[in-house]
Parts: C-alpha cells; sequence; structure tokens
C-alpha cells in the first residue's frame, strides 16, 4: 500500500525518534515523506493547499500518517495549519485515501495516559479530533501508534519498534495474526538471499499448521456449542 507520512516536529534534525523513523523508511518506494517544518525553516514559500494536494495526489497514497510529538496534548500548531488549509471533502486526493494513521511521540510513561494516572486521559480520547477528521472525511481510522520515552528504551526494545513502525507504515491490513504474517513473508521475499527465502518458507510452513488448527478449532467448537 503507497502511503504518505506527513512529519511536524520542528527540531527533527535532533530529534532521535524522528531521525529513527525516517532511517527505518529509507529505501521503502511505496513510501513518501513530507516534512512540514522544513519548508518554514528553508524560508520558502509556506505550503499551500495547490503544493499540498499535488504531493497527495502525485504519491499516490491510500494511507495518510500523520506524525508527531504531542504539545500540551495536541499536535504542533504547524500540522495544524496544514489540516486547516488542506482537509475538504470536496479536495481531489479525499477519495483517493483510505485510511488515516496517527504516529506521536510522548516524553511521558504509558501509564501516565489513563484514568487515574497522572495525565488522567487516554491518548486515545485525547486524539480525538483526528478520529472525528477521519470519520469526517470518510476514512478508516488506525489505531494510534503511542511511542513513549524513545530515549530510554534498550536497544532490543528500539529493534521491536522499528518493526512495527515498518508495519503501521507499510502493512497492506491490520488487525490479524495472518496479516502481520503475510506481511513478513513479503518482505522476506522481497530480500535476496537463500536465507530470506528460508525465513519466508518457515513462516509460510507456520502459518498453514496454525490456520489448519485454527479450523479444526472452530469445528470443534461449533460441534459442542453449535445449539446453544
Amino acid at each position: 500500500m503507497k502511503t504518505m507520512v506527513v512529519i511536524s516536529h520542528p527540531t527533527i534534525q535532533t530529534s532521535s525518534s524522528q531521525q529513527f523513523f525516517l532511517a527505518t523508511l529509507k529505501g521503502e518506494e511505496a513510501v513518501t515523506v513530507r516534512h512540514l517544518d522544513e519548508v518554514w525553516s528553508e524560508r520558502k514559500p509556506h505550503f499551500t493547499r495547490a503544493t499540498e494536494e499535488k504531493a497527495l495526489l502525485e504519491s499516490g497514497a491510500k494511507r495518510l500518517i500523520l506524525q508527531f510529538p504531542m504539545y500540551w496534548y495536541q499536535a504542533p500548531a504547524v500540522m495544524k495549519e496544514w489540516i486547516d488549509t488542506v482537509m475538504s471533502k470536496s479536495a481531489p486526493f479525499a477519495k483517493q485515501i483510505k485510511e488515516l494513521g496517527i504516529v506521536v511521540t510522548l516524553g511521558v510513561k504509558e501509564e501516565a495516559f489513563r484514568a487515574g494516572g497522572k495525565e488522567q486521559f487516554t491518548i486515545s480520547e485525547l486524539m480525538r479530533p483526528f478520529q472525528a477528521l477521519a470519520n469526517a472525511m470518510g476514512w478508516k481510522y488506525l489505531s494510534i501508534f503511542e511511542v513513549h520515552q524513545f530515549d530510554y528504551k534498550t536497544e532490543v526494545a528500539k529493534q521491536t519498534l522499528l518493526v512495527e513502525y515498518l508495519q503501521y507504515v507499510t502493512k497492506e491490513h491490520h488487525g490479524t495474526l495472518k496479516n502481520t504474517e503475510d506481511w513478513f513473508i513479503e518482505r522476506a521475499q522481497s530480500m535476496k538471499g537463500a536465507e530470506w527465502e528460508q525465513i519466508a518458507e518457515w513462516i509460510k510452513e507456520n502459518q498453514d499448521e496454525r490456520l489448519e488448527l485454527e479450523m479444526h478449532l472452530s469445528d470443534w467448537e461449533e460441534s459442542q456449542y453449535g445449539d446453544y
């Protein structure tokens, strides 16, 4: 699936999390990255509806990802300005895009964002305007991709985050284990070398076995509880 990632971060060059994400997406031909603050910092004319509509259309994106650090429980001002400038139900890209995702980075622990926690509200509650935007535009709203305290993560945790982020941006479908397995198979098959071919085949073999077990389990459950 072709995706456009629109980033608003005023200090992206020194942001360890944003540089990590940019490095992760490097070489992904189906992903277009647009950094709003670069347009501002280079003192070029600020973005216009025409330029942004053209960029969205030329990207061929069916998934739009808005990526930003959370500032006082909302997106940075430049992201808000971009939304106000570009979003319209009659825009030429409105029917091209099918999904809206949010990648938000936070300097606070995950457990703070819950009822009774330090922040009292969940991220889903705080990001509700984006859900309303997706609904108004007729797009599917993806689960929010939250990144808490990136600089404190271990290298193992960062490697896990890399894979999860890449899946969030590029995976065709979200929601099931089979979708994830299919994504891993496709990625392994696209890599060169016998080792990657073996990995793809191993995942496929295990997937076939798992799906067969699920089918048998479903049949058994139906035979046991079908009359109730």
